[in-house]
């Protein structure tokens, strides 16, 4: 009997052994991460929040890889890589993520997009295979692409299936729940919005996205996407209160150059490339990586604002407006010292172009007194270092409104506070006022007018002219 139970006590152990660890394996968490794979309206997703949603709603960590302009086997504007390339550079990252979304379709240049999603899709399933998978559909409305969208559209639900992801609907998420994604209204503009310039026809490519973000935060909950309340459009948001400039008939040719950060971004997507051609009748390059400064590199091309200088300058020699965002991310040791580094590196190669700086217009309570104390360097240092300021935080708050004393956890006018920051404010969006006091400024308008008001015909053209 004394050797029965030792018996019986060591099969326990044995067999608690051999169990337990495949129970433990069983019941281990799942992947937490998430990655975003798109073109530039998965940059609309970083600007607005998206990452941090996903961090918060999912536990791990969260990597949006964008490129404006690109699709699945095309390169695109600023990282210059392919989706299929972005995936063995995030390989890594992808390989822990629990939830994968992809945002691709609307650039049209793979020669067959069913054989392009289906070869993205085997190679992220080699690398996550027990990844929830989620595709965004095509919102787009210009009119000369939407017979190309609707079939884009009817491939990605056709295969959904077939590929094993779910579909986000973009089109209803701007549109409302009715809304036919196989069956895009041509040059249909998104609610309250103006057709975009430059795109061919009438209609809409860029926006809504934190109308997107609620659909795919919905779609990982399980749940139905509210319908859109388009009663509550915010006034100030709305472009269609802006006059549409005309094309000025004295251009003088003059070629142009943007630097910065993601706030020059957000001006690259409201279409300053076509405005400022309109106006200058030149060339434009914009030059822009989220999350960089002047002395350190961004999220995307991995480059500081000086090394963009070192591969633009071929460019830049003949530029004959440069306009900069940088300060916005506090992360030079002197940002007075970084400041006259560029612009010396600035004017040794365009000694003869016209100089503009826009102020910081960010509103984080937790770091508005730094911004501040910023600006007061960016306009101390302007008759010093040979710039003019443009004040992005008077073209969102009004001409009284003072940059050098910016209040903490201010929302932009029609806009709720930003996610994922320490605090209340905002950081990104309202582009449209910053455009157009950047045309006042150069066209030597008085800029920062309340929106709406009517602009003389000078302010079409150039400033001296």
């Amino acid at each position: 009997m004394t050797l029965i139970r030792p018996l019986v006590l060591l099969i326990v152990l044995l067999v608690a052994g051999l169990v337990l660890p495949r129970v433990a394996r069983a019941q281990a968490p799942p992947a937490a991460g998430a990655y975003v794979l798109g073109d530039s309206i998965a940059y609309g997703l970083q600007l607005a929040g998206l990452e941090a949603q996903l961090q918060e709603r999912l536990g791990g960590p969260a990597r949006i890889s964008f490129d404006g302009g690109r699709s699945i086997n095309t390169p695109g504007n600023q990282i210059k890589k392919t989706a299929l390339e972005s995936i063995d550079v995030d390989k890594d990252h992808i390989a822990k993520a629990g939830v994968i979304i992809i945002v691709l379709g609307m650039n049209p240049t793979e020669k067959s997009f069913t054989d392009s999603q289906q070869e993205l899709i085997v190679k992220l399933k080699a690398i996550a295979p027990k990844a929830r998978y989620y595709w965004v559909d095509i919102g787009a409305t210009v009119s000369t692409h939407t017979d190309i969208w609707n079939a884009r559209n009817k491939t990605i639900y056709d295969n959904a299936e077939k590929l094993g992801y779910q579909v986000i609907s973009r089109y209803k998420a701007i549109f409302g729940p009715t809304a036919n994604p196989l069956n895009i209204t041509p040059g249909q503009n998104f609610p309250g919005w103006a057709s975009e310039p430059g795109l061919g026809g009438p209609g809409n490519v860029h926006g809504y996205d934190l109308e997107l973000v609620k659909a795919i935060l919905a779609a990982l909950a399980g749940t139905s996407l509210a319908p859109l309340a388009l009663d509550k459009i915010p006034p100030r948001l709305n472009p269609a209160e802006r006059p549409v400039r005309a094309t000025c008939d004295k251009a003088p040719g003059w070629s142009s150059y943007l630097l910065g950060d993601s706030i020059i971004a957000g001006l690259h997507r409201d279409r300053m490339a076509l405005k400022l051609t309109a106006m200058l009748g030149g060339p434009v390059r914009i030059s822009y990586d989220s999350g960089r400064s002047i002395v350190t590199p961004g999220n995307q091309i991995k480059k500081t604002a000086l090394e963009s200088v070192d591969l633009d300058e071929a460019y830049i020699a003949n530029a004959k407006v440069i306009l900069i965002a940088l300060g916005t991310n506090q992360l030079e040791p002197s940002f007075a010292e970084s400041q006259r580094l560029l612009m010396q590196k600035l004017k040794a190669l365009a000694p003869q172009a016209r100089y503009y700086w826009i102020d910081i217009a960010a509103t984080i309570s937790t770091q508005a007194s730094g911004w501040s104390a910023r600006n007061k360097v960016i306009y101390d240092n302007a008759p010093l270092l040979g710039y003019t300021v443009i004040s992005r935080y008077k073209a969102l708050f009004g001409p009284e409104a003072d940059p050098l004393n910016i209040t903490p956890g201010l929302v932009f006018p029609g806009m709720v506070s930003e996610a994922g920051y320490s605090g209340p404010g905002s950081v990104h969006g309202a582009y449209p006022e910053l455009t157009e006091a950047i045309l006042d400024v150069l066209s030597g308008v008085p800029p920062y007018a309340p929106r709406g008001n009517a602009r003389p015909a000078s302010a079409n053209c150039p400033a001296g002219l």
